[in-house]
């Protein structure tokens, strides 16, 4: 169901690029696509630094593909523009990386001038409330506007100690998770990880020398706020990209899709009042846990109810296991699974 919902709006014969797909493309070269890969790392840096990545599988490193657009992701526009093909691709996907970009604007931006008219960008994005950011503040226009303005390329020294200072781990059956399933989870299982006065000494040390790169989610959102703050670009001329979609959240992730108008128009300012007002209350109704046992897309009543029965008789189970099997079993998947 995931790479449907990611997909579906792509014509998967026209030309596209996958944006730093590592090594799970949605879209890959060898299955025939015409696609192109774009990554900040040139092909054998991405191996070497899977084989020291203890989340990839060994088996895994070969299913790389080969990077044709060394770039960052913010500089997607401009990279095409220097091979002489902007304006020719019909899709643009994107799987957990637009999260961590420190300059979203400048990336849909880029996408335009990479995509056809009637072109799409399709998404695939964390919910802040079910992933490691569950205890962060939700992302404004405003620090989009702030990043934009000032012409970041990497995560400001604020977004960094945000993270450290409220990342959190969510906790199963005593196993630590990255995230949980918005629909059938107890938030309650998130603990903060973390240590304040480290990641404030982190801060200053950031704030008064250059320091290398970190990789951070930059942008921490759920569905409603990221389609209000995309709407209002297109209202105030920062974007000229359309929403087709943004779906419910479905286990720790939604689908945003977005279209390249065939030609140029005007939203109606009455009508796009109307409609943010509504989005507003649905944000307000929406903040934190209260987002949480809602259906995600393509799930019944039926199907929740099931899953949740599952879930019930497994909770039963663990519970009589003595202590710590459930995690030694789980342990002993994993390196199943990964030979």
């Amino acid at each position: 169901m995931r790479k449907s919902l990611l997909l579906k709006h792509i014509d998967l014969s026209a030309p596209g690029i996958e944006v730093a797909p590592y090594f799970n493309p949605a879209v890959a070269k060898r299955d025939g696509h015409p696609v192109l890969t774009l990554d900040v790392f040139p092909t054998d840096t991405l191996r070497a630094n899977a084989a020291k990545d203890r989340y990839v599988p060994a088996a895994r490193i070969a299913e790389i593909e080969d990077v044709d657009i060394v770039a960052d992701a913010c500089g997607i526009g401009e990279a095409v523009t220097a091979m002489g093909r902007a304006g020719q691709f019909r899709y643009i996907v994107s799987s957990h990386n637009f999260e961590h970009l420190p300059n979203p604007i400048r990336f849909l931006q880029g996408c335009s001038v990479a995509l056809a008219p009637g072109g799409v960008v399709s998404m695939a994005v964390p919910d802040g409330r079910a992933c490691f950011d569950h205890f962060r503040m939700p992302t404004r226009l405003a620090d989009w506007l702030s990043a934009y303005h000032r012409g970041l390329n990497q995560p400001s020294p604020e977004t960094i100690f945000d993270l450290r200072s409220n990342v959190a781990e969510y906790f199963h059956f005593g196993v630590p998770h990255t995230g949980c399933d918005i629909t059938f989870d107890d938030p309650r299982g998130f603990k903060p990880q973390n240590d304040l006065r480290a990641s404030f000494a982190e801060y200053l040390k950031r704030t008064s020398e250059p320091q290398e790169y970190m990789d951070t989610h930059c942008t921490v959102t759920f569905g409603a706020a990221l389609e209000n703050m995309l709407w209002d670009l297109r209202f105030l001329g920062l974007i000229d990209l359309e929403v087709i979609e943004v779906t419910e959240t479905l286990g720790l992730e939604f689908f945003v899709h977005l279209r390249k108008p065939e030609h140029a128009t005007i939203l109606d300012e009455a009508t796009f009042y109307a409609a943010r007002a509504l989005r507003q209350r649905q944000i307000a109704d929406s903040l934190g846990s209260a987002g949480f046992g809602r259906r995600g897309p393509g799930q019944s009543a039926f199907d929740v109810a099931r899953s949740r029965l599952k879930r019930s008789i497994k909770a039963w189970v663990v519970g009589l296991l003595p202590g710590g099997t459930y995690q030694s079993l789980r342990a002993w998947n994993r390196r199943r699974r990964a030979r």
